[in-house]
């Protein structure tokens, strides 16, 4: 009897593929090793796809290129990865030319900055270059330069990846080829500006080439771009011809015309001028000196608490000043000034000098459209706008197609921040330190975990209410206390003496999944460290207890200029008179039905603009169309642009209870959190009762006589405010009694 022969396992692939049926399209010559090597980079060669790269987005496209798989997509954001058969030799290449390692990638992400900066990416399979060539118009000289793009060769750019010779790429890109249809759109634009003349306004004539560039300068095909430049030249007629008219949308269904919708501002020949620098650069001071010395004014900022500090800014100036946020409305004897939310912007009545504060916040995805709004539609003779570096190309191209080009004024930082050596640890935190985290949980924990070394503690995050905030902020300047825990909401103007912001983590919730933080958020965060007349200098660096890979992240991110969103179009949410317009032409009553076609036709013109995000608008504007309906449309909008986060089930419920009890007996009915509520709760409840009582008083500002008991109101909200700064003074732990 033979004995037993142990099982022995089957040999490993030589090829190790996610799809073993890949292994046909693998090139005959290739080596299992040199297989290995692509593997083991495949997260850094520029060779490398991911389905984010095509159009469609999906691995079956990839398929059915024919791509090898090289991995699959793993837990949190890590997509699959793939590569074509064709593009294999070129990865090895590249890898004998720049062999793996910790710095490759980073090396791949510089050199691909690189490319871009010379006007080459990658669409797709292909890569693109942008080219400008001038168009001399027969109108004075005018001059416009048109971009278009064109495909280039992939041989010179893997080249270029290899050995980073942007001199040798620029040679074998050779010069830009000539523009397909330079005659016939010079043509065009010549009979546009040609029937322009023929209306007679020399005075407005000159504000039509601006809108005409910024049509050139966004690369489109050519019969699209003929299209848009006629659009824009009717635009342009439009309101030259009926500028003492224009007070909505005129004709355009479409909304093509979205900064002429804005008459007043239309008519006043605004000069702008950008305050642009980093954080600490003194550009907001500089805005206040010149608005203190208005006839009368705006200021235009972010969020309430800034709104405060604004008008606490200009009363210290002697400047008699206005507040008007979201859910107040308190004016002031002979003001010359309003301070304001930026939501809450006046289009209609002209003023010397209105400040837009933060206008980077045009591209945020849920409160852009507040900064577009403002943009094109604030009725100053003197606008100045106060953003980020990064920022000022895409508010260009918008001034631009109000037929305005503005000056720009540069503020240089005063101290540059300077990035530790080394993490800190918890327990070397010094009088002067913030700490920076991502949620309220973690600011909460932090803050009782640093309470227990002795220190006394401030918090700032975003559930608080802005009185709070402001107090624990000046606990903080005054050195009440020590350290600063709170969110990036101190990113955001907030004027404090911080020697050194500490990173806790580097990646932030951002309501989708887990992500690491943008430049633009490392920059203006770490930016508020050193402030200028506080401290001599500013230092940045992370804790030690964060995640292992923090401080690597934090070197990666710091050097890097922010970026503007590629591709950006400004946001814009309909108005009143957007509503109004397609209700009176439709015929349509339904509020949710009005916001959709809205948000349909303005896709017809979509080369700048691109609808905001309304998901919120809409799911109330079903709920107020259905329990609501006899409120009248434009109570049933002003309903629907109320701050309720839908994603707190009892906030819902209570606003829907108040609209419907308006709707039916023309009285919200009686607030009976009053009586729910107090000032020796939770802090977890008390931060949803602020929620409740700011929501009751926005209400009250939009619909007098409906709502009632401020007085009532304001006093629970004052003692709620008390109470939740009791708890954070305190020294009973607090993280436990918390939501994210």
């Amino acid at each position: 009897m033979k004995p037993d022969v142990p099982a022995t396992k089957p040999p490993a692939p030589a090829f190790p593929l996610p799809q073993p049926r890949h292994a046909a399209r693998l090139p005959a010559d290739l080596a299992p090793e040199d297989w290995a090597r692509i593997r083991q980079a495949a997260f850094a060669l520029p060779q490398v796809l991911t389905p984010s790269d095509l159009d469609d987005g999906s691995e079956d496209a990839l398929e059915h290129l024919g791509a090898i798989q090289i991995s699959k997509a793993a837990g949190g954001a890590r997509p699959s990865r793939w590569i074509l058969p064709a593009h294999i030799p070129a990865a090895l290449a590249q890898l004998e030319a720049t062999p793996q390692a910790p710095t490759l990638r980073s090396l791949m992400q510089q050199r691909l900055h690189q490319l871009e900066s010379l006007g080459l990416r990658r669409e797709g399979l292909v890569f693109t270059r942008l080219c400008v060539h001038p168009l001399t118009l027969a109108h004075e000289g005018w001059r416009v330069d048109l971009s278009h793009r064109v495909p280039v060769p992939e041989a010179p750019v893997w080249a270029f990846f290899r050995d980073g010779d942007a001199a040798a790429l620029r040679h074998a890109l050779g010069q830009p080829p000539a523009y397909s249809y330079t005659a016939e759109l010079t043509l065009h634009l010549n009979h546009l500006v040609a029937r322009s003349e023929a209306l007679g306004d020399a005075g407005q004539l000159a504000s039509l080439l601006p809108r005409l560039q910024a049509e050139c300068g966004v690369p489109m095909p050519y019969e699209d771009l003929k299209a848009a430049l006629t659009r824009a030249q009717d635009r342009w007629e439009q309101q030259v011809e009926e500028q003492s008219t224009l007070a909505s949308l005129g004709r355009e269904l479409a909304f093509q015309g979205y900064p002429d919708s804005f008459g007043t501002a239309r008519k006043l020949g605004r000069k702008v001028t950008l305050y642009l620098g980093p954080p600490n650069s003194g550009k907001t001071h500089a805005a206040f000196e010149r608005l203190s010395q208005a006839l009368d004014g705006a200021y235009l900022a972010p969020l309430r608490l800034l709104a405060l500090e604004g008008r606490d800014r200009l009363v210290g100036r002697g400047v008699p000043c206005s507040l008007l946020t979201g859910e107040e409305s308190v004016p002031a004897e002979n003001a010359r000034v309003v301070s304001s939310t930026i939501e809450m912007v006046n289009t209609r009545d002209v003023v010397d000098v209105a400040v837009i504060d933060e206008a980077q916040m045009l591209f945020d995805d849920s409160r852009g459209w507040a900064w577009t709004q403002a943009i094109v539609g604030v009725p100053a003779r003197e606008l100045i706008i106060i953003a980020s570096a990064y920022a000022a190309p895409a508010i260009e191209r918008l001034l631009q197609l109000c037929g305005e080009k503005p000056d720009k004024r540069v503020f240089e930082r005063k101290q540059q921040v300077q990035l530790m050596p080394a993490p800190v640890p918890m327990s070397h935190l010094l009088a002067g330190d913030a700490v920076v985290a991502f949620s309220r949980r973690d600011v909460l924990m932090l803050r009782d975990q640093i309470s227990q070394d002795g220190h006394a503690v401030s918090v700032i995050y975003g559930a608080l209410p802005p009185e709070v905030r402001r107090r624990e902020a000046e606990r903080f300047a005054v050195g009440a206390s020590d350290v600063l825990v709170a969110t990036d909401a101190i990113g955001m103007g907030l004027n404090l003496p911080i020697r050194r912001v500490l990173f806790s983590t580097l990646t932030k919730f951002d309501g989708v999944g887990d992500r690491e933080l943008s430049v633009s958020e490392v920059h203006q965060i770490a930016g508020r460290a050193g402030r200028y007349g506080m401290h001599d200098e500013g230092f940045v660096s992370v804790l030690k207890e964060a995640e292992a890979d923090a401080m690597k992240i934090l070197r990666q991110l710091l050097p890097k200029e922010p970026r503007a969103p590629r591709d950006f179009k400004a946001p814009v949410a309909p108005n009143w008179r957007h509503v109004q317009t397609i209700s009176q032409r439709l015929g349509l009553n339904k509020l949710q039905a009005v916001l959709d076609i809205f948000m349909q036709q303005l896709r017809l013109d979509d080369a700048h603009f691109a609808v905001a995000e309304l998901e919120q608008m809409l799911e109330l504007a079903e709920r107020l169309d259905r329990e609501a309906r006899q409120l009248s449309l434009k109570d049933r909008f002003i309903y629907a642009q109320a701050p309720v986060d839908a994603r707190l089930p009892q906030l819902l419920e209570e606003f829907a209870s108040w609209a419907a009890h308006h709707a039916h007996t023309g009285q919200a009915g009686t607030p009976r959190f009053l009586d729910e509520y107090d000032q020796h709760g939770r802090l977890d409840r008390m931060e949803q009762a602020l929620r409740i009582c700011t929501l009751w008083l926005w209400l009250d500002l939009r619909f007098p006589g409906v709502y009632g008991y401020v007085d009532a109101v304001v006093d629970l909200r004052g003692r709620l405010n008390d109470g939740i700064e009791r708890h954070l003074k305190g020294k009973r732990p607090l993280w436990q009694r918390r939501g994210r």
